[in-house]
């Protein structure tokens, strides 16, 4: 049990698999876990669908190499599944390991959403590693991570875009402390993040930044309060944004927005809840 003494560390649980942005979610979910001081927790999802849909006579596996074609069973998936979890393993204990900080790893089967919300429960952010390609680019796991993890969300494309600081956008007062929390903290990082204000926010976010460690260092941004997304791309262009961090309620926050975010811009965007 902890004690005032010994204090439950904060932990960010990154969803794993064989993806280009599941490994590049990896690496930014562990240099978050440096500067958040928290534990870096892997999550391999064994999608329960997937083993029903091997367990029909008639799904075939088609050899790459060969181009022969055999039947492909549930138990081919499993050890399938077993090489995956055995990679995702090592790499995320490589990236605690080069980093010096705490790691866990655990494998789930069930429903990826369902196990990714319930494992996340607790959590000080949850890391997702999102493929955009085809018209529903978040697809049904990032669309239904939105509305079901309780923790703030970090969603990751697979492309990595040049830029080497987080940009912080306050443009809803609820949230306004917890995304001036979370970008203060990140001041430690190389490159100290940037905040975007709204006008109507200015008053609200000079007095919440006398609370933050690290909030004095931020240099802060005007941001009109009518501005869309292509103004919001120009300045993380010009500012070689390596992210975005957004309140869940900002209203560049709702699913079509992030999407661009992540599919056009190429942006990783943190959901502060």
């Amino acid at each position: 049990m902890a004690t005032p003494e010994q204090p439950t560390q904060e932990r960010i649980l990154v969803a794993v698999d064989a993806s280009a942005a599941s490994r590049r979610a990896l690496e930014l979910a562990a240099d978050l876990a440096v500067a958040l001081r928290a534990s870096l927790a892997g999550l391999y999802v064994e999608e329960e669908d997937l083993l029903h849909a091997a367990g029909l006579p008639f799904v075939h596996e088609i050899h790459a190499q060969s181009g022969q074609v055999t039947p492909f069973t549930a138990t081919d998936l499993e050890r399938h599944w077993r090489a995956l979890a055995s990679d995702a393993r090592n790499a995320l204990t490589r990236a605690a390991q080069a980093r010096q900080i705490a790691s866990s790893f655990q494998v789930v089967r069930g429903r990826a959403a369902q196990a990714m919300s319930d494992a996340a429960r607790g959590a000080r952010l949850t890391g997702l590693g999102i493929g955009t390609r085809g018209p529903a680019r978040l697809g049904s796991v990032a669309r239904a991570a939105l509305g079901a993890v309780d923790s703030s969300l970090l969603l990751v494309p697979p492309q990595r875009r040049p830029g080497d600081r987080w940009v912080a956008l306050v443009d809803t007062p609820g949230s306004a402390p917890a995304v001036l929390a979370l970008a203060s903290a990140l001041t430690v990082t190389a490159a100290t993040p940037l905040l975007l204000i709204t006008p109507s926010l200015e008053a609200t976010v000079a007095g919440a930044l006398a609370d933050p460690p690290g909030a004095a260092l931020l240099q802060r941004v005007g941001f009109p309060e009518q501005a869309d997304l292509p103004a919001l791309f120009a300045i993380l262009r010009a500012q070689r944004a390596l992210g975005l961090i957004l309140a869940a309620d900002s209203r560049f926050a709702d699913p079509t927005q992030v999407e661009r975010l992540l599919a056009d811009g190429g942006w990783p965007v943190m959901l502060v809840r």
